[in-house]
């Protein structure tokens, strides 16, 4: 585990995206699944990215890949996929947040793999 996180730009973002997300749960009161669910994983998005800004680790970056990709079944799987809303602000969301952990997570790994001219 290192302490630099790849991109903090990114990992900010996240933490942004978490938070909006959170907030939409107070404007998604008409489906309590969809608030529900807007306000945990916003929830859990946001703690592990402050947490990652705090102390990077891959785990933080699984975490948020998988809690990014439940946003994006949620809606389908809760049955609030109908609800144009609902279910647009829970996918891209959610798009947005796995893409931004891929990515973090490929870039940790480059910097852990040395190249072949320092290898000797």
């Amino acid at each position: 585990m290192t302490s630099e996180v790849p991109s903090k730009g990114l990992e900010w973002t996240n933490l942004v995206l978490g938070a909006g997300l959170t907030c939409a749960a107070f404007a998604l009161t008409e489906l309590p699944a969809a608030a529900w669910n807007a306000g945990i994983v916003g929830l859990l998005i946001v703690c592990c990215s402050a947490v990652a800004l705090y102390r990077y680790g891959a785990w933080a970056e699984w975490s948020n890949l998988a809690l990014g990709c439940w946003a994006v079944a949620a809606p389908f799987l809760l049955g609030f996929g109908s609800a144009e809303a609902e279910m647009w602000t829970h996918v891209l969301v959610g798009l947005c947040v796995a893409t931004i952990a891929i990515m973090q997570l490929s870039s940790g790994r480059k910097a852990q793999i040395p190249s072949k001219s320092n290898a000797r």
